[in-house]
């Protein structure tokens, strides 16, 4: 079936004339000679048979044609414009992958794991985005996410990275502060002496910690803090003792600016998953870094 459209090129004339009401500016943003722009023109009042514009005394002026013509064509160009660029983005699909993970997971987890994947797979061009809410995300412009459970992602294929497991913290200097140069040994009831830092998310997180090792409630009284990230800083420069997830505490346990004075992480029910949509599964960079990750977690 024959459409009635007129050409592209007039159509691209008309919406920069009517923008600069000027067929030499027109002409000038175009690449395009003045008289090819008054020439195009002309052919779409001749396709429409309807004046566009009145030359008046060198001046162009739209007629209320023109205006409602332009009214309706100007989304129509946007439309058309955005889906060529929707499939020029779509031309890297097989070389892309996007992943969205929650920030503090992605920059004391992700990354030093995602340098080795970069290295060894260099065909993918790879992008990291901050995760803040699951429900939120695109499937569209997303490839994975690396999420905290359980909210899983709608109408995606989830597999669980670790279970989550939390450690009790806070800097070598805080522990001499409070205990002195002699003290060699903490029982866990000496964690009332330490100041609390807290998730103001995980409200419980302290209690569950000392329902695990047996001690009663009392009181938790301390600073709060929006995310992870900060209290972990927070806990580096000694304003108290934190409970943190190990895989975002284990990085300066190494390296000693943190400590762990009460003994071993405990388990919780919660876990972190990755995550893609359904219609992804088959897609080779999902499968890829799925696959090398879930083993690099298996082996480690």
């Amino acid at each position: 079936m024959r459409r009635y459209i007129p050409s592209s090129t007039a159509l691209k004339c008309f919406e920069a004339s009517v923008r600069h009401l000027s067929f030499t500016k027109a002409s000038e943003e175009l690449h395009l000679t003045q008289s090819a722009v008054s020439r195009q023109i002309r052919n779409l009042e001749e396709f429409l048979s309807r004046d566009l514009f009145i030359r008046l005394n060198k001046r162009l002026v739209l007629t209320g044609t023109g205006a409602a013509y332009y009214k309706e064509v100007v989304p129509l160009l946007d439309g058309m414009e955005n889906a060529c660029l929707r499939m020029l983005h779509r031309e890297d699909e097989k070389t892309t992958l996007t992943i969205s993970s929650l920030p503090t997971l992605a920059s004391y987890w992700l990354m030093p794991r995602l340098a080795e994947f970069q290295i060894s797979h260099p065909q993918f061009q790879i992008k990291v985005r901050s995760l803040d809410d699951a429900a939120k995300i695109d499937p569209e412009s997303i490839d994975i996410i690396l999420h905290y459970g359980g909210d899983h992602w709608p109408r995606a294929v989830s597999h669980q990275l670790m279970r989550e497991n939390m450690i009790a913290v806070c800097s070598p200097d805080l522990l001499t502060r409070i205990g002195g140069q002699a003290r060699s040994e903490w029982k866990v009831e000496d964690i009332t002496e330490f100041p609390f830092l807290h998730l103001s998310s995980r409200i419980n997180a302290w209690p569950d910690w000392m329902v695990a090792q047996g001690l009663e409630g009392g009181s938790f009284s301390g600073t709060s803090f929006a995310h992870f990230h900060m209290v972990l800083e927070a806990a580096k420069n000694g304003m108290g003792i934190a409970i943190l997830p190990n895989i975002l505490a284990e990085r300066s346990l190494q390296t000693g600016e943190l400590v762990a004075p009460f003994g071993h992480q405990i388990t919780t029910p919660h876990e972190y998953l990755l995550s893609y949509p359904a219609d992804k599964a088959d897609l080779e960079q999902v499968i890829v870094f799925r696959d090398w990750l879930l083993a690099k977690i298996k082996d480690s």
